[in-house]
């Protein structure tokens, strides 16, 4: 018997913004989202979730909950708490697809900082290195 594909829950723009209004109210973050913010947050979201002339970009969940990850940090859509929003997004996008990351004793933390300081032009193999880390994936 075959093992069923998992479709995709993504989480929306609107989820995102709602994630980092939580840490405004929750005083962990200090400037709201501005409109700027907004439409960052709906391109990056619209670029993991939308295929482009019927090719998804990033083909796997695992893919996906990484790019938000990843793009949430390196976009800097906030004017404060990208790495925060970032980790608590990567974390609820884990949690609603079933999916359980392997930090190898980093942290979340400790990998959003390493994200941020990643200078490698090609961010396709960079979500797939972070893919095959963090679920194992080969």
């Amino acid at each position: 018997m075959m093992k069923e594909k998992k479709i995709f829950q993504p989480l929306t723009s609107k989820n995102v913004c709602q994630i980092y209004e939580l840490l405004v109210k929750h005083e962990l973050v200090s400037f709201t989202i501005t409109p700027d913010g907004i439409s960052k947050v709906e391109a990056l979201v619209a670029n993991i979730t939308n295929a482009y002339f019927g090719e998804e970009i990033y083909k796997s969940t695992e893919e996906k909950v990484v790019a938000y990850l990843y793009f949430l940090i390196k976009d800097h859509p906030f004017i404060d708490g990208n790495k925060r929003t970032a980790c608590l997004t990567f974390e609820v996008a884990c949690a609603v697809n079933d999916l359980s990351p392997n930090y190898k004793g980093l942290g979340l933390d400790s990998l959003a900082v390493f994200i941020e300081k990643i200078q490698e032009p090609n961010h396709h193999e960079t979500i797939k290195s972070l893919v095959r880390i963090l679920f194992h994936i080969t």
